[in-house]
């Protein structure tokens, strides 16, 4: 080796012609590599924590079998742009996917068939049958409170492909018109669009329940059904209709909603679930728990394996003789822990469990499947808490910061609804990737919270004394 580097040295950096020559060569031999990566369509090496720009398992799974001739079009990028390296990727795993990047000056037609600016960067993705448009600030999201940034682009993609492919669309329905919280579930509504199940909004006083309907969601409503309402909820159940309630405490007695919980054999309580266990709960609000999720469908592939509920309430049942006279069986989805325990009286202030309290661990989400013969059935999830899943803002403050987020986009929050649509509606949920790009918030439990406290504040102290006295004892000695 020490010879090859002295003639080198002694023969060719001596000689100026050839080590021009050189350079030249290796230029060529870069240029080739290059021109060769790029047939060949190698797979790109991506050593970002979050895998930024490697199509994950679960996209390749989804689309390695899409049979139909599939082209996106990137509106306002060049070959040079990492998304579009992102993007060829999905042709390396199926030849039916083609990309292209658009020259708005060459393909004005393009520009109107799918209403694009020449300006605008978009991506448009077209089937045979159907194209969807992703504007370009839809491939991520960020959070101004907590400083975090999300890549969404995968998840738009990926399912931008089975949406234009997929034959027919899951369809739920919000009921409106009874003080639900339907209107402050604006971003649940955008995470089904996003999974690919159509969501709209149903006034049963001037309209039917439309036949394509999957689900349909109840959301707390605070003023009861009419007569006919109930009724065509209960002939949607008789027909085999699957339903998705959310509920939080109840405060009044509305006799047809209850009528139609009754057909399931079920009620909501009218206390607060709180917990005394800190690995359970946020800091300083035992209201605010994370409660223990059971093997479930619904609670399959979360992604950090917790949700965090708001002021959650309990589920009660009549007895397992009434239940079996309904034909309904019941199967537990979410409840609190073991430690947890249930407050009627609102007006007590204290943190501390009181005496008299019921504790244990109560029933929060449950599946009950209704039997109505000749092999039908209707399904009904029920959680005990609407404030999870809603748009309500949260203010937490932690060791760091005081935050305020949205209620659905705590820890797992968002899984638990598409889980739940899809699982009822019978269909696996779309992908849902999301890779974090910046800073992340973590929404830490009091015990969790407690041990940061005494990292910062406290053990600095104690090395503080302990050198002190190691001080004092090595100059006495002295």
């Amino acid at each position: 080796m020490r010879k090859f580097f002295e003639i080198i040295k002694k023969k060719w950096i001596a000689d100026t012609t050839r080590v021009v020559l050189l350079i030249a060569l290796l230029i060529v031999v870069y240029i080739a590599i290059n021109i060769l990566a790029e047939k060949l369509n190698l797979p790109t090496l991506d050593f970002t924590e979050e895998k930024l720009y490697s199509v994950s398992e679960e996209s390749k799974n989804i689309i390695k079998d899409i049979d139909q001739e599939v082209t996106i079009y990137f509106f306002g990028a060049d070959e040079n742009t990492a998304i579009l390296d992102f993007a060829k990727q999905y042709s390396a795993i199926n030849s039916n996917i083609k990309v292209e990047v658009v020259d708005a000056t060459q393909r004005t037609d393009l520009l109107d068939k799918y209403n694009v600016s020449s300006s605008e960067s978009a991506i448009v993705v077209q089937s045979p049958e159907r194209s969807k448009k992703i504007s370009a600030y839809e491939l991520s999201s960020y959070n101004y409170t907590t400083g975090e940034t999300t890549d969404l682009t995968e998840e738009k993609v990926t399912n931008a492909i089975v949406d234009t492919t997929s034959e027919d669309k899951p369809k739920a329905y919000f009921i409106t018109g009874h003080g639900e919280m339907a209107e402050n579930m604006q971003l649940a509504k955008q995470y089904l669009k996003n999974d690919i199940i159509d969501s709209d909004d149903l006034d049963l006083l001037t309209s039917d329940i439309p036949d394509d309907s999957d689900v349909l969601i109840i959301t707390t409503p605070t003023e009861d059904f009419t007569e006919i309402e109930t009724d065509k909820i209960s002939n949607y159940i008789n027909n085999g209709g699957n339903i998705l309630w959310f509920s939080n405490v109840k405060t009044s007695d509305l006799p047809n909603v209850q009528s139609i919980l009754d057909m399931y054999g079920v009620s909501v309580g009218t206390g607060v679930i709180r917990e005394t266990d800190s690995d359970r709960m946020l800091p300083g609000t035992p209201n605010f728990i994370l409660p223990s999720l059971s093997t479930h469908k619904v609670t399959e592939d979360i992604s950090d394996g917790y949700i965090i509920l708001f002021n959650a309430t309990r589920l009660e049942f009549k007895s397992d003789e009434e239940l079996e006279s309904l034909g309904v069986t019941a199967e537990p989805i979410i409840q609190s822990s073991e430690d947890s325990y249930y407050r009627t009286d609102q007006s007590i202030t204290a943190t501390a469990m009181q005496e008299g309290e019921e504790t244990g661990s109560f029933p929060i989400g449950e599946e009950l499947t209704k039997s109505l013969g000749e092999d039908k059935e209707s399904k009904l999830i029920i959680f005990s808490n609407n404030f999870f899943v809603s748009d309500t803002p949260i203010t937490m403050t932690t060791t760091s910061s005081t935050q305020s987020i949205d209620a659905i986009n705590f820890r797992s929050n968002s899984d638990i609804l598409l889980n739940t649509v899809s699982y009822l509606a019978d269909r696996d949920p779309a992908v849902t990737i999301r890779k974090k790009t910046e800073y992340v918030s973590y929404t830490a439990t009091q015990k969790q919270d407690l041990i940061i406290r005494s990292i910062i504040f406290i053990l600095p102290f104690v090395i503080i004394i302990v050198g002190i006295i190691i001080w004092q004892i090595r100059r006495r000695k002295r």
